[in-house]
């Protein structure tokens, strides 16, 4: 017998320190209250079984804010937090562009690792991690929509690795408050294949406060 399973990826709401264009992975900073604001305008319209969210206040804050008084079990993961940037924590492109380590870490981000921060491979490792304790938490709920509230490079990954069209990390492109459902099977979650069908989540009409979703290919 075949389960569904949708997994709904959304990006955490703009902070101060994204709009300063700052590196922020563990570091745990806040929504301001007009993206508060903002996010609790929007509804989430679709079934929702149960949402998953990083343990970082910003998506923590969007995950509440979304989901208004809906009663749908929230578990919290730390290992969907971003990727950790190290020593470059809080620090901007402006302010480290003359750091030789830095320069280097641009050329080849998914081979060498910010100091004291997290190499790329051990990021792929903790997503696969994220990602299968979330389907065996789907699993043992019975569950066949998850929304997971989580950081741009986590889901940047996901989309690399399980979207049914292959594109590179950086081809794809995350909005803050927005995202991508994927939908598969749990038989096929758990064997690691590529979805079926993939969706853009957008958050419409402010005033009626709807959320849709656009389907990008079967």
């Amino acid at each position: 017998m075949v389960h569904p399973l949708a997994l709904t990826f959304l990006r955490h709401g703009m902070t101060k320190e994204n709009e300063e264009k700052r590196y922020i992975g563990f570091t745990d900073v806040p929504l301001p209250e007009q993206e508060i604001r903002r996010l609790r305008s929007v509804s989430l319209d679709a079934r929702i079984d149960l949402m998953v969210t990083s343990d970082l206040q910003r998506c923590r804050q969007t995950c509440a804010s979304l989901l208004g008084h809906l009663a749908v079990p929230v578990y919290t993961m730390r290992e969907w937090r971003e990727i950790n940037f190290g020593e470059w924590e809080g620090k901007t492109f402006a302010e480290l562009k003359e750091v030789k380590e830095y320069s280097e870490w641009l050329d080849s981000p998914f081979s060498t690792a910010p100091p004291n921060g997290e190499h790329y491979r051990d990021f792929q490792a903790r997503i696969e991690k994220a990602l299968m304790g979330t389907i065996a938490l789907a699993k043992r709920c019975s569950a066949s929509h998850v929304v997971i509230v989580t950081h741009g490079g986590p889901i940047r990954y996901v989309l690399e690795r399980y979207a049914p069209m292959a594109k590179s990390f950086w081809e794809w492109t995350v909005p803050f408050g927005g995202g991508f459902t994927l939908m598969s099977t749990m038989e096929r979650w758990e064997g690691r294949e590529r979805c079926i069908s993939l969706s853009e989540v957008r958050f419409k009409g402010r005033e009626n406060g709807c959320m849709s979703t656009t389907d990008l290919r079967k």
